[in-house]
């Protein structure tokens, strides 16, 4: 099982670094290693109104193979200019489940895994989802 660290991610401009700090590891399965977004973070923003992601894992039910699941919240906060307060429009978020069968070699596994990740990172795959329909 990997250590707990920081990510460090590019921005949509594809060359600036952006930093999801660790806030805490998983205790261990069911509970969520987690993220956020501080570094660079302005720094009157309440840390509840950060982008936070969250990944936890644990197995399937007939304990045949390891589940991670993932969620990242994204908040669109806005700045009351009467009162300076921040707070939260709206959302963006992200979730998904991978289901690994324990019966599979680890060569497989990996190659399946980094595929994926890879064509959820393609620019295609974001721009349809940024703009809200598949390609056409």
């Amino acid at each position: 099982m990997p250590n707990m660290a920081s990510i460090t991610v590019k921005k949509f401009d594809g060359t600036t670094d952006i930093v999801y700090d660790s806030v805490s590891a998983s205790g261990g399965d069911g509970s969520p290693a987690v993220w956020r977004q501080d570094t660079g973070a302005n720094t009157a923003l309440p840390i509840g109104l950060r982008s936070l992601f969250k990944l936890w894992a644990g197995n399937n039910g007939p304990k045949t193979a390891r589940q991670s699941k993932f969620n990242f919240v994204s908040p669109y906060a806005v700045q009351d200019s009467t009162t300076t307060k921040f707070s939260a429009s709206d959302r963006v978020v992200i979730e998904g489940i991978a289901t690994v069968p324990n019966s599979i070699p680890a060569a497989n596994i990996n190659e399946a895994i980094y595929q994926a990740c890879n064509l959820l990172a393609s620019s295609l795959i974001k721009q349809s989802i940024a703009g809200g329909y598949s390609a056409t």
